[in-house]
């Protein structure tokens, strides 16, 4: 019986000493990887990583379910503020200097015709108008990607335009140079640059 107990002792003193040399060579290898500099994971080191977001600028009405950067896939996002998918990562030139021009394409859901009482679909069917967009634009630059900032912020504005900004502060700032950022309550649809935009009825906004 005492020999018994002597092998389960035996055993239990192993399977510890096991666990301890796991857990050491484990902090052993993190500490490894995290004494890397960051930029080694990135192949070309003139290039920087940077985090991409949406800002929506059209209203209530129209949400942004899917958008790109150059093939890039950024998420979705409403179409009023921020709160949307924040996607990692793009890889930009550490210091820029010339114009970098790119394609964004998105999409765009139209839910005006859908008539609500009581925050439920009258009609449980509908679905919104889904419209496809896309642009080659400039992406500005208020600081240099290798300088830091708040990432890569895509606006999309009313009349289906969009702007790209990686700048420093981010967009909530007062101090930031891009558009503004849609603060408050959202209305159905913001206004156009150059025209007044018809307004949904009355029906179409009852919730």
């Amino acid at each position: 019986m005492s020999d018994f107990k002597t092998i389960i002792d035996l055993r239990h003193r192993l399977q510890h000493w096991a666990v301890r040399l796991l857990g050491a060579l484990s902090v052993a290898a993190l500490l490894s990887a995290c004494a890397l500099h960051g930029n080694d994971l990135v192949p070309d080191q003139d290039k920087v990583g940077v985090t991409v977001s949406a800002v929506g600028h059209y209203g209530a009405m129209i949400g942004i379910p899917e958008y790109s950067i150059n093939g890039f896939h950024g998420g979705n996002n409403s179409g009023w503020g921020g709160g949307g998918k924040t996607s990692c990562c793009v890889l930009l030139a550490r210091t820029v200097t010339k114009p970098v021009i790119v394609t964004v394409k998105w999409e765009t859901c139209d839910i005006s015709h859908i008539q609500y009482v009581n925050h439920r679909k009258v009609d449980p069917d509908a679905r919104c108008i889904v419209e496809e967009h896309e642009a080659t634009v400039p992406i500005h630059f208020a600081v240099q990607p290798g300088e830091g900032g708040c990432g890569l912020f895509a606006h999309f504005l009313p009349g289906h335009k969009v702007e790209l900004w990686y700048a420093s502060p981010c967009p909530e700032s007062p101090r930031y140079p891009g558009p503004k950022f849609p603060f408050g309550p959202a209305p159905p649809y913001a206004p156009l640059p150059d025209e007044k935009p018809a307004l949904p009825t009355d029906n179409s906004t009852k919730k």
